[in-house]
């Protein structure tokens, strides 16, 4: 599976995260305003413009060039055998679900959409679905889960989903242990235990997801480094595109998250 995001993607979600414009990020850089705009819009960096974006962007250098060439490819992950994890993608929302079976139950974690193939894969019904975020493309197919299935939460868009349970920051549940991860979204969570991870658009394979606001932007920093912060050999799975593990991330992701 290729990187969700790509050169453009990245620096233009630095470029909006520090609430910079293009004229000034291109003055900065040394690079004409429409240049920089070509480049966030899918032209290939030509020598020197992928160092000189890093330095004004405070992004990683190495690794932000090699997102740029083409040089790394996203890991290959192997989950632990504790928990067997089901990636099912929902098109029409563009987002991974995921499908849990562990000795402590079987879970679904997000849910844009592909409820029929969720539950196939978790041979049984559900007993919980947990959501990293309110946002539509990981919450629309709620409403195709069979009644009674209790739904857990951020207390934010617990408020929001009617008889949705809030999960305080370290709460467990069926195993996984909540860590509250604001940047992308104020009610973003995050899951992990034996060795995954659940992150939603916190992370995303070599970069993050979107802050949602430049006020954000320092949240979405801070709560990725408390993600990657887990063991080396964590299985990190995402909201959007493959996935990676932690010791990946610290080394090749572009953002500054070591």
């Amino acid at each position: 599976m290729t990187f969700e995001d790509d050169f453009c993607d990245i620096i233009r979600k630095a470029r909006s995260g520090h609430g910079l414009s293009i004229e000034t990020v291109a003055a900065d850089a040394g690079i004409p305003a429409l240049r920089l705009q070509a480049l966030e819009t899918g032209q290939l960096p030509a020598s020197g413009e992928v160092e000189r974006l890093a330095q004004v962007l405070h992004l990683r250098q190495a690794p932000l060039r090699d997102i740029a060439t083409g040089r790394v490819e996203p890991p290959s992950v192997t989950p632990p055998r504790a928990m067997a994890v089901t990636s099912v993608f929902a098109a029409d929302v563009g987002a991974f679900a995921y499908a849990v079976r562990s000795t402590y139950g079987r879970i679904i974690v997000d849910c844009g959409g592909g409820v029929p193939q969720l539950l196939r894969a978790l041979g049984g019904a559900a007993e919980a679905v947990l959501l990293t975020h309110g946002h539509s493309d990981h919450v629309a197919g709620l409403g195709d889960m069979p009644q009674g299935v209790p739904v857990f939460a951020h207390p934010e868009l617990s408020r929001r989903l009617p008889g949705a349970r809030p999960l305080a920051d370290g709460e467990t549940v069926f195993g996984l242990a909540a860590m509250h991860a604001p940047g992308h979204s104020p009610d973003m969570l995050a899951f992990h235990a034996d060795g995954v991870a659940f992150v939603g658009d916190t992370i995303f394979a070599g970069s993050l997801g979107r802050a949602s606001s430049s006020g954000a932007y320092q949240d979405l920093l801070a709560s990725a480094r408390r993600i990657l912060a887990l063991a080396p050999e964590t299985v990190v799975y995402c909201g959007h595109g493959p996935a990676t593990t932690v010791a990946w991330e610290r080394v090749h992701n572009a953002f500054p998250v070591e």
